[in-house]
This record gives C-alpha cells, sequence and structure tokens, in this order.
C-alpha cells in the first residue's frame, strides 16, 4: 500500500481518522446523508455534527454537497470507463476494505444500473480477478495491499514491495514482542509503539518471524475482525490506545473553522429551509424524547446542518421556531427554547398557598370592622407615593398596569423578602419592566450562581413570579432583606451576583423574625385584626418605623397589602408620622378611628 499519510500521532492523523469514519458510513449507507445522518450512524458518544462538518468540508476530493446532503466523489466517477478500473478507483479512494454490497451501490451509482444487476457481475470479477482479494466477512481489498512473498531474501521481498530497509529499522527497537501466529502480541507491539505503523511493514515484520508460516491474508482478516486494533486508510495500523487518544483531539477539529466554499462545499446561499412532514415530525419527537428542554438552533444544526456562519441561518432558525410554536404537543419557554408541557413542574402554574392573602373580617366589642380599607386619594404623609415603591409591591399585591419597556436595563437589584425565601420565589414586580421577556407566558432560563454553577430558573408572567431559587436562598445567612443582583447576559441565561449587601428598610435580623413568628402564631389563635399587628409591631419601635420596614415586619407575621397598611395608618389617631417615620401613640388609642376619612372609605 502507498503511504499517504505520515506516521505521526498528531491533530491531522485524528483528522484523518475522523475522515475514514465518516467515509465508511457514507460507503455502507449507499447513499447521500446529512451530516447528523451520518453521526447516528456511527454512533459514537464523541463524534457530533460539529465534528462532522468540519471532516465533510475539509477533504473536497472525498466528499461533496448535494441538496443539502453529503455524498462521496467516488460516485460521479466515468461511467465509460470499465467496471474494474472503477473498482479499483473505488478502493484507492477509499482506501480499507469493503463489503461487496457497498462495492455494489457504488458502482450501481457510477452506472446507472440495479443492484441486482450488478451483484452477479461484481461477484465474479472480485472473485476472478488478479487484482482483488477476499479479506472474510463479506469483505474484499487490493491484492497489493497484501505483503508480495514471491521472493525469499529480505532485500528482495523489500523492493517487491516497495519498502525500504529504513521504514522497517524503526521499529527494531519492539519487533522482538512479535510472535509468530499470537495476534496479541500484534496489539501489545501496536500500543507499545504507540504510533502509526505500516500494514505492510508489520506484515514484513510477522513475514520474518516465520517465513514458511507467514499468512498475509489471513493476519489481515483476524485484525480487521477483531477491535484491538484499527487500520486507517493509506495502510496504517493503530492498536487501541492509539485510537483512544485520536479521539482526544476531536474537541479541537470540530472547532475548527472551515470556509466552505473554498473547500470545495456546493452551496446554495439563496436557499432557505423547506421542512416537509417528515422532519417536521422529527423535531416535534426530538424535544418529546428529550428530558431537558430543546434549543431549536441546535436542533436546526443536528438536524438540517444549518449552522450560524450560514447565510440562511436567522430565516431558517425562524422557521424552525415557527413549527414547533404551532405543535400542541411541545411548550414555548421562551428565546429558542421548547419543553414538553407535562414535564415543567406543577408549581410554576401556580401562586404558592403561602403567597395569597388571606380574606378576614375582623370586629371591635360592639360589631363594628376594624380593619377598614381607604382609596388611595385618603393615605397621608406620603403614603401614596410609597405604596408604589417596588420594594412596597409583592406578587398578587402590584400595580399591573404597565409597558414593558423595549430596551430594559440588563442590570437588576433584587431585595428578597422572607415569605420568597421561605419557597424559593422571587416576585417580577421588583424587575424593570421587561427584564425578562414578556412574550411568553413561561419562560425557561440558566441561572449562574456566584459559586459558578448552573441551575434552571423558571418565569411566569401570569403569575408574576420566578421560581427555582430554593437552593441558592438556603445559602444565604439573611431571612429578609438580602441585596442580590440579577444580570441579563442574554435572553435566557441570568448572573446572579451576592456580595452581602442588604437593603436598610427591609433587613429583618433572625432573632426579630422569631418574634414576629411567635406574634403569628398568636395572631392566628386569637383572631388578631392587622390594627393590633401594627400595634404591636410598633410599640418596638418607640422612635418610629419607616412604611416599608413595618410593611415587611407586618407581612411575616400575617400576609398584608400595602393598601391596608396604609389605610390603618392614614384613619386613626393613634398613628401619626414625626420625622418621616411613623409613630403609635397609647394615649391617642382611645380616638379611635378618625371620622375624616370616611369619605375615603371603599365600598
Amino acid at each position: 500500500m502507498d503511504i499517504a499519510i505520515e506516521a505521526k500521532l498528531d491533530e491531522d492523523l485524528a483528522m484523518h481518522y475522523a475522515m475514514d469514519l465518516f467515509h465508511r458510513s457514507l460507503l455502507e449507507s449507499g447513499e447521500p446523508k446529512k451530516a447528523s445522518e451520518l453521526v447516528k450512524i456511527l454512533g459514537k458518544d464523541d463524534v457530533n455534527v460539529k465534528l462532522a462538518r468540519v471532516v465533510l468540508a475539509s477533504h473536497p476530493n472525498r466528499f461533496t454537497h448535494v441538496d443539502r446532503k453529503w455524498t462521496l466523489v467516488s460516485r460521479f466517477a466515468n461511467p465509460t470507463h470499465t467496471l474494474e478500473r472503477n473498482l479499483i478507483d473505488v478502493f484507492e479512494t477509499y482506501g480499507l476494505p469493503s463489503t461487496l454490497r457497498a462495492m455494489v451501490q457504488e458502482m450501481s451509482a457510477i452506472f446507472h444500473q440495479s443492484v441486482d444487476h450488478l451483484e452477479p457481475i461484481l461477484t465474479r470479477v472480485l472473485s476472478m480477478s488478479d487484482q482483488f482479494v477476499s479479506l472474510g466477512s463479506g469483505r474484499y481489498g487490493l491484492r497489493k495491499w497484501l505483503l508480495n512473498i514471491s521472493s525469499e531474501e529480505e532485500d528482495d521481498v523489500l523492493f517487491d514491495n516497495f519498502l525500504k530497509r529504513m521504514d522497517v529499522m524503526a521499529f527494531e527497537e519492539h519487533e522482538n514482542m512479535l510472535e509468530s501466529g499470537n495476534i496479541e502480541s500484534v496489539y501489545t507491539f501496536l500500543n507499545q509503539v504507540a504510533k502509526p505503523v505500516n500494514s505492510l511493514v508489520l506484515q514484513f515484520l510477522l513475514w520474518k518471524k516465520a517465513p514458511h508460516k507467514f499468512n498475509a491474508r489471513k493476519i489481515m482478516m483476524t485484525m480487521l475482525d477483531g477491535k484491538e486494533s484499527t487500520l486507517l486508510s493509506g495502510g496504517w495500523w493503530i492498536g487501541s490506545d492509539v485510537e483512544r487518544r485520536l479521539v482526544e483531539y476531536f474537541p479541537a477539529i470540530s472547532q475548527r473553522e472551515v470556509d466552505e466554499k473554498m473547500e470545495g462545499v456546493v452551496q446554495d446561499d439563496a436557499q432557505l429551509l423547506v421542512v416537509g412532514d417528515e422532519d417536521r415530525e422529527r423535531l416535534i419527537q426530538a424535544v418529546l424524547n428529550s428530558e431537558t428542554s430543546s434549543h431549536a438552533n441546535n436542533l436546526l444544526e443536528t438536524f438540517f446542518e444549518v449552522a450560524v456562519e450560514d447565510s440562511t441561518y436567522s430565516q431558517d432558525l425562524e422557521t424552525v421556531i415557527n413549527i414547533l410554536k404551532q405543535d400542541e404537543r411541545v411548550m414555548w419557554v421562551g428565546s429558542d427554547r421548547f419543553f414538553v408541557k407535562e414535564a415543567i413542574p406543577a408549581y410554576v402554574f401556580t401562586v404558592p398557598e403561602s403567597l395569597h392573602f388571606p380574606v378576614n373580617r375582623f370586629t371591635d366589642s360592639e360589631g363594628n370592622e376594624v380593619d377598614l380599607l381607604l382609596e388611595d386619594d385618603g393615605f397621608d404623609g406620603g403614603l401614596q407615593r410609597d405604596i408604589l415603591s417596588p420594594l412596597a409591591q409583592d406578587v398578587l399585591d402590584e400595580e399591573l398596569a404597565y409597558t414593558p419597556d423595549t430596551n430594559p436595563p440588563a442590570t437588576a437589584r433584587c431585595v428578597l423578602k422572607y415569605h420568597h425565601k421561605e419557597i424559593g420565589t422571587f416576585p417580577l414586580c421588583q424587575l424593570p419592566p421587561g427584564f425578562f421577556a414578556y412574550d411568553v407566558e413561561i419562560m425557561q432560563g440558566d441561572l449562574i450562581l456566584p459559586n459558578g454553577q448552573k441551575t434552571e430558573i423558571w418565569v411566569n408572567n401570569s403569575s408574576r413570579l420566578v421560581y427555582g431559587l430554593f437552593d441558592w436562598y438556603s445559602t444565604l445567612p439573611v431571612d429578609s432583606g438580602a441585596v442580590f443582583y440579577l444580570e441579563r447576559q442574554e435572553p435566557d441565561r441570568f448572573v446572579l451576583t451576592y456580595g452581602e449587601e442588604t437593603e436598610p428598610a427591609m433587613f429583618i435580623s433572625r432573632n426579630r423574625v422569631n418574634e414576629l413568628l411567635e406574634l403569628g402564631h398568636q395572631a392566628e389563635e386569637e383572631e388578631m385584626p392587622t390594627f393590633d399587628i401594627l400595634r404591636a409591631i410598633m410599640e418596638h419601635y418607640r422612635k418610629g418605623i419607616d412604611f416599608i420596614t413595618l410593611l415587611t415586619e407586618t407581612n411575616i407575621v400575617r400576609r398584608t397589602t400595602r393598601r391596608m397598611v396604609a389605610s390603618l395608618l392614614s384613619s386613626h389617631h393613634c398613628f401619626f408620622q414625626r420625622g418621616g417615620a411613623w409613630v403609635f401613640d397609647q394615649k391617642k388609642l382611645s380616638q379611635g378611628f378618625d371620622k375624616s376619612k370616611r369619605k375615603y372609605l371603599k365600598k
């Protein structure tokens, strides 16, 4: 065999090995295939579509592109040549043994004749011509791939096989490992040499051990059937250890830039993707069979081999996204992500019970309702402004009339509330409108945590909540008022940073949280009105308390709306402002409800 490659273990040899893999899969398939289909045929974990595109586009002498599929250049050989000549040319191009079936398919492509017609003809030619040799298991190859031992002298055998003494001398250090008739010694030899060994050189070394017992065809058949060695095109044997080392180069090869036009790939830049019913169903099934979300860009590359550098990429990606959006079996979860609806956690579709506001009616000893709600116009001391603060608003208690910002800030400051920490949620009302995609009901995103780990979050634009933060919240030493920042790097990728900052108006110490929880148990047992809860909290702050702080503590005791707290502060004489802070005066408790506020009572 001609020495077609340099016997050197490097990335180029790994590329050659990968080229053989794809050539074999195309040869055995007998028809043009997409790169994704070839990857599936090979079924190797280390072989992906990116590798396929690079390898196929880098060898225009072997592979070419037809109608968005890859095929072998040898299939376009001259049909006016004889069958035997084209057979030899196909074997030379492939450089490896092949099956009768594969060769029949190749000749059928060249001569445009049926497989049934050609099979008996090829069987006869391959069996009778001295150009070919049977190598077992239905395989054939070129006879010149076997060592010619018609001479008995070493120098003559070297000459007859176009070998040089230096080719053999390169393996003198290891040739003593080889044992006549012991194929395991050959595998050990190949792994010990740790580089490709020319097939004729290996055969010569084995012939020297026992010239009269040497059988080149038998050795070739045994090694081709075994799994401990691999034959590369060009006539090089490698051991299993070398093969594993070559595979390690695949990720680097996948990253190579390939100028497809320069490499001879025929591509019509104006040809947009057209998806038929069969491919449409394949797309849907890929999503349905995935345990995680499926990205349309990955599906586009996997099934249709359209990469981001292709001129039609944007339009083709939109085509795939629209197809998936229209199918009721899958759910669009933002960006180019799709998910099986039934696989989305059920809690993502609801507002947890602990975030709901209880509906209670409390009365005094005379039967008068205590917790009365005012219209906003009846609020005192800047409360009309305070209730609109993002820190005051919460899920089920927010101003819903807003217009999403078409260019929202990329970073948002977030302040954690106690009841959200308990269940791993966060309210959208604290974030700039449009920070998360607003044109999708349920959105999934990747969140990079401060420790570098990645987790998944869910955003429900209907429930107005972010879900999936429980595990990270559990690492925080602060129960209420912890400040963290969300940075949007991509529409579905976010980075969380935390520097132990707290929001003064909402920071509640753990001891104080425990006191408030105890007050909550008391309020539940005694059916305590919200008015009395405010009194109990404000008695703890004799110098006054900020509205946001009061609202925060009240909600730890019992979920209470901001307008209820603002109404009580504004409608009772015992509550008043001093220096911007709200104060409770026990002496004015008997004065009760401010009658001037009756006109603002909500009907």
